[in-house]
């Protein structure tokens, strides 16, 4: 298996707040569970488990949980700056290492299909197992030349992040058929209206 291109996961861990639409997908821990696991971070019987887990422990619950709100809010505010044109800060490369340092990691040789490769994994259960792959996705977006092609979508609705991978650069909507097809569809109807 191929492992995605960087941006994908951490924008849409970036994604599950805006402030703009007061959008906010994480207000349980149970919600961020439900994320990782969707996302591909965690497995069922993980996400199960660490379920069970914090259903016992509701404080280190509500810490991990305002942990990782912490960590995405941290990335939405670098991303979006990116996207807006705003250079990198020191203060939140410092933060962003900060949060790193609290999900440490191994890395691990892996063969598969005779070729041999190596992955860095979460050394730790819990809150690290859902942020390091998160985190890394972050590191190696930041550290790419795909960074100059994040982009915020240009819906007066919209705030979602995404990596613009077309060949000249102008994606403006984070989904064509969601956005996209809206702005167009109110541009028609003001033209029509005005004709």
């Amino acid at each position: 298996m191929q492992p995605e291109p960087a941006g994908k996961l951490c924008l849409a861990f970036a994604d599950t707040a805006r402030a703009e639409d007061k959008y906010e997908e994480l207000n349980g821990i149970g919600d961020l569970l439900q994320w990782a696991t969707k996302a591909g971070v965690l497995l069922s019987a993980d996400s199960g488990r660490l379920a069970k887990h914090y259903g016992g422990n509701r404080r280190e619950a509500a810490a991990d949980l305002a942990r990782a709100v912490g960590v995405r809010d941290l990335l939405r505010s670098i991303f979006t700056g990116i996207a807006n044109g705003r250079p990198l800060r020191d203060r939140d490369i410092a933060e962003l290492n900060s949060a790193l340092a609290q999900t440490p990691a191994l890395l691990r040789v892996r063969a598969h299909s005779g070729a041999v490769g190596t992955q860095w994994d979460s050394a730790a259960e819990g809150l690290p197992q859902i942020l390091f792959p998160v985190l890394a996705d972050a590191v190696n977006l930041l550290a790419s030349d795909r960074r100059e092609r994040i982009r915020e979508c240009s819906s007066t609705e919209c705030t979602m992040l995404f990596v613009d991978e077309s060949r000249n650069g102008s994606r403006r909507w984070c989904d064509m058929n969601v956005c996209g097809n809206r702005m167009k569809a109110r541009r028609h109807y003001a033209r029509t209206r005005k004709g």
